[in-house]
């Protein structure tokens, strides 16, 4: 950009400049000229129209400014002064009534005729060397090579101000996508009141934040899945030992079961993915007594294994709710397995009925989390609850609009999962 700015100035300098110096050479010139023509006239009215008769009378005036005048007759010969002993072309124009110039590399010659009683009686010569001219005409175009290197100097000095200027948030924006391109998502393109570049700093900037969310939604769903893969493959290890260790007279039932837990962990695989990819649709309405019981139907077994029961108390003809069904399952099954794997007794799911709400709460009779974890969990937070699954069930119900809440953390622990009405 800086040599573009600077080369366009030279070429504006030069096509500008270069004739301008021509035309001042020109007028200056013709003003030498015109100078040399008005001197040798004023001169012609001092001098006599006998002049021929009495030539020592003739008083010619001292060279001036390099001017030398010559005095010729009516027949071209010179009578005083100095000049061709004959007149040349230009005195002969003169004698002719005319004012005549010319210009030779040496010398600038103007002739003016000399008249009386409206009479050509004589010419006047007037020569003068161009040395003066020259000189004169070289300080024109000195000066106007001066201007034009100020002006090439001023064209550099704002190139570099404003290539400077636009430089730098360049180099921001590369700076930024290079700190993009080593993980750094955090990036941030200071505004540059460029327009394009703005917009190119906006655009990396919206790919930094779309790069954090995938790779969070990714170690996210590592985290979810190691979680609620967890129980499933040590149900499936539990049947495969004690099979071996107490063979059944068909050995096929095991592998049934084996196929049915592996279609479930496959199925759980599944819709994790669409979770961590935003593939599911939050905005469905959902029966959640209906779910609630799919749900518990396939924790019962578990429970009646270790001598516990799973209630499920709905209300009565609870409102659909806008929810996604892969989401609420998994976020139900994450609460059902803490109250299984760090609960005691009786596990109640209960639904209640607001005016915009519906309220899913599990509840369990064991010592609570801070027994469990060792830390006091304030109930308006459950993601700090460690090793319990609530992130990812908070993760999942927020992601559907709605939320999850631990109301009491103590004995007889209770979390609610708050969803709104379909219907309102």
């Amino acid at each position: 950009m800086l040599l573009a700015i600077v080369g366009l100035t030279v070429i504006s300098v030069v096509l500008f400049g270069l004739p301008l110096a021509l035309v001042f050479e020109r007028l200056q010139n013709e003003d030498a000229s015109l100078r040399l023509e008005r001197e040798a006239f004023e001169v012609s009215l001092g001098v006599s129209g006998d002049f021929a008769l009495e030539p020592g009378r003739v008083d010619l005036p001292s060279p001036s400014a390099g001017i030398e005048y010559g005095i010729y007759d009516r027949d071209g010969s010179l009578v005083d002064g100095v000049g061709p002993p004959k007149a040349d072309e230009v005195i002969m124009r003169a004698l002719r009534n005319e004012i005549a110039d010319v210009e030779t590399p040496d010398l600038r010659v103007a002739a003016v005729p000399i008249t009386q009683d409206q009479v050509v009686v004589g010419a006047l010569r007037a020569a003068q060397s161009n040395v003066a001219g020259e000189a004169r005409t070289a300080w024109i175009l000195g000066t106007i090579g001066a201007l034009a290197l100020l002006v090439i100097g001023v064209g550099a000095v704002t190139g570099y101000v404003v290539s400077g200027r636009l430089a730098r948030p360049v180099l921001s924006l590369r700076d930024a996508a290079v700190r993009l391109g080593d993980g750094d998502f955090t990036i941030e393109v200071p505004p540059s009141h460029v327009t394009e570049i703005d917009e190119a700093g906006a655009a990396v900037m919206a790919t930094a934040r779309r790069l954090d969310e995938l790779v969070k939604r990714e170690r996210m769903f590592s985290s979810d899945v190691s979680h609620q893969l967890r129980t499933p493959v040590a149900g499936l290890r539990a049947a495969i030992e004690t099979e071996l260790e107490f063979p059944r007279e068909d050995s096929a039932e095991v592998l049934q079961e084996a196929l049915v837990d592996l279609e479930r962990l496959e199925k759980t695989i599944g819709e994790l993915l669409a979770i961590a990819r935003r593939r599911n649709d939050a905005t469905q309405a959902i029966s959640p007594d209906d779910l609630v019981q799919e749900v518990a139907g396939n924790w019962d077994k578990r429970f009646a294994s270790v001598g516990r029961e799973l209630v499920v108390s709905p209300h009565d003809e609870t409102p659909p709710v806008r929810a996604s069904r892969s989401m609420l399952i998994h976020t139900l099954d994450v609460l059902l397995d803490n109250a299984l794997s760090h609960g005691e007794g009786e596990v109640q799911v209960r639904s209640q009925v607001g005016e915009e709400f519906v309220t899913l709460s599990v509840t369990d009779q064991g010592p609570g989390f801070s027994v469990v974890t060792g830390d006091s969990i304030p109930s308006s937070n459950a993601a700090t609850a460690p090793g319990l699954g609530l992130p990812l069930a908070e993760r999942l119900v927020e992601a559907m609009g709605g939320r999850l809440s631990v109301s009491r953390a103590g004995d007889q622990p209770r979390v609610d999962v708050v969803l709104k009405r379909a219907d309102r």
